[in-house]
């Protein structure tokens, strides 16, 4: 009775050891002596007493390229710059991934910040590499004094880089989900050119300002002008040889209605009045 007993305890024992599972969002790579099965194992658990089978996720996975010094399109040398790049691996390219970078595989806790995860990644060293590319390759088409306002296109820019270089030789194998430029630093001559292109650009909006004010002024003025212009000709148009003779007569009468004055009427001698009290 006590050797069946043991011989069913070692049965349970030997099950439980070839028994493997692989959770959701994951997939298994089996290896029997050494050869690498094509054939992704889904989600699910497996009987395996004579192969290894291996965890790969493919699920989003991030990893940080840090401390990188590209230069810029004007040739000015970025003091410090991290990037975030985030990934996913395709399902069905897994296994094929394993085969053509033997080598290549690094746990998830390995490359995640925070991560406890022993789930495996493949061609991480392959990735990596080309992430660092794309970034020193995307610096290069943007102004070292300008780029600190433009992290957005930074980004997108990397992305796209990254992902052309991957599906050269690996078409469909991963999928660059996203790049977060998280620390930009720029060298600290680049600053003080910076806070003087800035400096720069608010005395020319100045000027500029003043300028338009300048102008509208000018313009009032001058419509102002041409309004009074206008008046005293219509008014000088309408004043007939007549009507200023009679203006002046009608003057002179009212000095001479002072009474202490003496009045020329004419050109004439005779027409000489003088008015005393």
């Amino acid at each position: 009775m006590k050797r069946i007993f043991a011989s069913l305890a070692t049965m349970a024992l030997v099950l439980i050891a070839g028994c493997s599972q692989i959770d959701s969002g994951n997939v298994g790579v089996s290896t029997t002596r050494g050869k690498i099965d094509l054939a992704e194992r889904s989600q699910g658990n497996y009987f395996t007493p004579i192969e290894t089978l291996s965890e790969f996720t493919t699920k989003e996975v991030s990893f940080q390229v840090n401390d990188q010094k590209p230069k810029s399109s004007d040739n000015l040398t970025m003091a410090d710059m991290d990037v975030d790049i985030y990934f996913k691996a395709n399902p069905a390219m897994v296994a094929d991934t394993v085969l053509k970078y033997q080598g290549d595989v690094v746990k998830h806790k390995d490359i995640v910040a925070g991560s406890k995860s022993d789930n495996l990644v493949a061609g991480y060293s392959r990735l990596s590499r080309e992430a660092r590319e794309a970034i020193y390759s995307a610096v290069a088409s943007f102004p070292a004094t300008t780029m600190h306002t433009k992290r957005a296109e930074l980004a997108t820019e990397i992305q796209k880089r990254l992902q052309s270089e991957l599906d050269k030789t690996d078409k469909d194998v991963w999928q660059v989900t996203g790049v977060n430029v998280r620390n930009l630093v720029t060298d600290p001559a680049i600053e003080t050119s910076i806070r003087q292109t800035a400096e720069r650009d608010q005395q020319i909006a100045r000027a500029n300002k003043d300028k338009e004010l300048a102008q509208v002024v000018a313009a009032k003025n001058l419509i102002e002008a041409q309004g009074q212009a206008a008046v005293n000709e219509t008014i000088s148009r309408s004043l007939s040889p007549q009507l200023i003779r009679l203006k002046e007569i009608e003057a002179q009468q009212a000095f001479a209605g002072a009474g202490t004055h003496t009045v020329v009427m004419g050109n004439t001698a005779g027409s000489l009045v003088s008015i005393g009290k």
